[in-house]
């Protein structure tokens, strides 16, 4: 991306000024509280819209700090290409909304009402912060650049592209794993099971029946053996009489209770039917179970393979981070710092005569040149296809001639347009020392 030109409706101090730009390096000179922060901020701005708190914060943030001082519209428009076409972006700050961009070459509206980020180009304006448009004061990268590292580093695949996001990968994996563990069939095979025991525990109950009924037949059979002579008189008599005969009512009442035993078990012979069904369900359930144990097994098998593969990826790229960072810290100390090393929470040691240093030991200088070349390799690692701007204001307040003339001749050889915002006629001088071509914005 490149920025072709801007206008300031009303923004600040800046009130209709109209600025064009050129590829290269750009100065924007001019005494402190001339407007050089606010143009940096208007360029950001149109690119992502402004900084807007509620509450007691948001008497301090971008929205209400840049609002017009004379009044009137609230915006401008920013003229950038981008993959070889022209646009024109329009942003009345006063209505978030307010976006419209048009593609210059036509005039035709190519997008309204919505956010760039995401729409003309994937940069975001935290990741722009965190990279290449650096403040006075912020040369040092936070907790934010680290956690957009990482979170990069790790959804990296090994063809070097952005398109698998392990990340979500594994969540959604997750979440399939949690819900194959709560399928129904755990719970209906549970039941099955009961079940199938209560029917094994009813064979047991026919069995202890049927010893009952053959213990009643027993009874019965002695009943009905003819007896003692005395026995059998006693029997016609009592008969003769109209007496009801005892064994015979005692043989009746245990033919009986027989008989409602042999009932029972027919009952539960009918429920047993039933069994055969259950075990066929009990069958099907356990193969479901086999496929769905089969399942979780290979899902747990692929979060462990992609965590692992996070790792190797993160240990991969994570090398190619830190040769970019030594690349850009050897160019800019002329050699004297070689080699760095980053962890995983941004802390940073450099190396020097084969020992390492923790960059706390180094001058304020130094460490920011490290930062420094920090933010471009991680410009070059997370937004390897956008070519944004370099915006740098006022950020050489610690850097001496020779570390400020290293800087600058690596900014030179950069294929990006570069925005030098400074105070400092230094800048302007060490430019035409290396002999550098320029524009000069004199505000």
């Amino acid at each position: 991306m490149k920025f072709l030109s801007c206008t300031l409706m009303g923004f600040g101090k800046l009130y209709r000024r109209s600025f064009t730009f050129s590829d290269g390096i750009h100065v924007i000179y001019g005494e402190n509280e001339k407007g050089k922060t606010t143009l940096r901020t208007f360029l950001v701005g149109m690119l992502f819209g402004l900084e807007r708190k509620r509450g007691a914060a948001s008497k301090r943030d971008e929205f209400h700090k840049y609002q017009p001082y004379l009044g009137g519209m609230y915006g401008g428009s920013l003229g950038i290409l981008l993959d070889g076409k022209t646009y024109q972006i329009q942003r009345n700050f006063m209505d978030s909304s307010d976006i419209i961009v048009y593609n210059e070459r036509d005039g035709k509206k190519v997008s309204e009402r919505k956010e760039l980020s995401g729409t003309l180009f994937s940069m975001t304006k935290e990741g722009y912060l965190q990279t290449l448009c650096i403040s006075q004061g912020e040369i040092q990268t936070d907790k934010t650049l680290g956690r957009m590292l990482n979170h990069y580093l790790t959804n990296m695949s090994r063809s070097k592209s952005r398109e698998i996001n392990i990340t979500h990968a594994v969540s959604y994996l997750r979440k399939e794993l949690r819900k194959l563990k709560k399928e129904p069939v755990y719970l209906e095979l549970e039941e099955v099971r009961r079940q199938i025991k209560e029917q094994q525990d009813k064979t047991d109950e026919i069995s202890a029946l049927q010893e009952q009924i053959e213990a009643l037949h027993r009874e019965i059979y002695h009943l009905k053996a003819p007896g003692s002579l005395w026995e059998r008189i006693k029997r016609w008599i009592r008969r003769l009489f109209g007496l009801a005969d005892q064994r015979e009512l005692e043989q009746q009442r245990l033919e009986y209770q027989a008989q409602i035993l042999q009932y029972k078990i027919e009952q539960i012979k009918k429920e047993q039917e039933l069994n055969e069904e259950l075990r066929t369900r009990y069958v099907n359930l356990k193969e479901q179970q086999k496929e769905i144990e089969y399942n979780r097994k290979a899902i747990e098998d692929a979060i462990q393979a992609i965590i692992e593969a996070s790792e190797e990826i993160h240990q991969e790229f994570g090398n190619e981070f830190q040769e970019k960072v030594s690349s850009v810290i050897k160019t800019i100390t002329n050699g004297t710092y070689e080699k760095i090393r980053i962890d995983d929470s941004m802390g940073i040691v450099v190396e020097k005569n084969g020992s390492f240093l923790d960059i706390n030991y180094l001058s304020t200088g130094t460490i920011e040149q490290i930062y420094f070349a920090v933010r471009f390799a991680a410009a070059e690692v997370l937004f390897p296809n956008e070519r944004f701007p370099i915006i740098l204001d006022d950020v050489f307040g610690s850097f001496d001639n020779i570390r400020l003339k290293q800087t600058l001749q690596y900014l030179t050889g950069l294929d990006r347009q570069v925005f030098i915002f400074s105070c400092r006629k230094e800048v302007i001088k060490l430019l035409e020392e290396i002999r550098c071509s320029y524009q000069l914005i004199e505000i």
